[in-house]
């Protein structure tokens, strides 16, 4: 479905992401895991060409694009398939959630408003946020305004979400209810790409791993594998690393 070759990417004269590849499946949710600096985001972002990646060749659905000279077209026919969730909502604050849902339905695919209010109020109403349609940003928690960015995200019925660290921004006792609804969508089947640093939600959610480390992509397995059979050395001192009573616990809870 997704095909990601040869990505490198600078910032700054710093080399940031060293050639990486990966492949994606449709219905297959692949947590990017690994620790801080790694280039996780900068993947994800020049995955949507939110970030122009200086080399690298992506293929999605059949299309393929030289990631360094897609044209401005080219992006946006690309886009269509995808959907991004950012870290800090990005949501309009002078919009209601509904609103803020059906804003690029009804600007970039040229829906009429009855259409995407329609659609928008069946998203919010997955991510059970169907009684805040009516609620600007300010009204809403922080975990409410990130469900809200989901549905934003599914209601363009993309083939492919990249999530990038959707509960980085929320306080902990909020963390759950954002997490509950990216585990529904992965057993509905939607494919997805899952930038986080929640390990105990990657061990029950994802299908496959892909770790990195320096800007290199050093692992790409199944999550079964990664997580209960680690081979790389860098994997065990990074899995070994993390909290350890924590860490028992997503295995014993498996």
């Amino acid at each position: 479905m997704l095909e990601l070759r040869n990505l490198h990417k600078s910032i700054g004269g710093t080399e940031i992401l060293h050639g990486v590849d990966l492949t994606l499946q449709k219905g297959e949710v692949l947590a990017v895991i690994g620790p801080s600096g790694s280039g996780k985001t900068t993947l994800l972002r020049c995955l949507n060409f939110l970030e122009r990646a200086d080399s690298g060749n992506v293929t999605l659905l059949g299309q393929s694009l030289d990631m360094a000279a897609a044209s401005r077209k080219d992006i946006a026919s690309y886009r269509r398939h995808t959907a991004f969730v950012f870290q800090n909502f990005n949501l309009f604050a002078n919009k209601t959630a509904l609103q803020n849902v059906t804003e690029g339905l009804i600007v970039a695919r040229g829906m009429t408003k009855s259409e995407a209010e329609h659609i928008g109020r069946e998203a919010l109403q997955r991510v059970g946020l169907a009684d805040k349609a009516d609620a600007y940003p300010v009204q809403l928690s922080g975990g409410q305004q990130q469900r809200v960015a989901i549905a934003r995200a599914i209601a363009s019925e993309p083939d492919v979400i990249l999530l990038d660290e959707p509960t980085s921004a929320l306080d902990p006792e909020l963390i759950s209810e954002v997490l509950a609804v990216i585990k529904q969508l992965a057993d509905d089947g939607m494919t997805m790409i899952i930038v986080t640093h929640e390990i105990r939600f990657a061990r029950h959610v994802a299908t496959n791993v892909l770790f990195m480390d320096g800007g290199r992509a050093l692992v790409h397995t199944s999550a079964k594998e990664f997580f209960e059979n680690p081979t790389h050395e860098r994997v065990q001192s990074f899995l070994q690393s993390l909290d350890e009573q924590s860490y028992e616990n997503t295995k014993g809870s498996n």
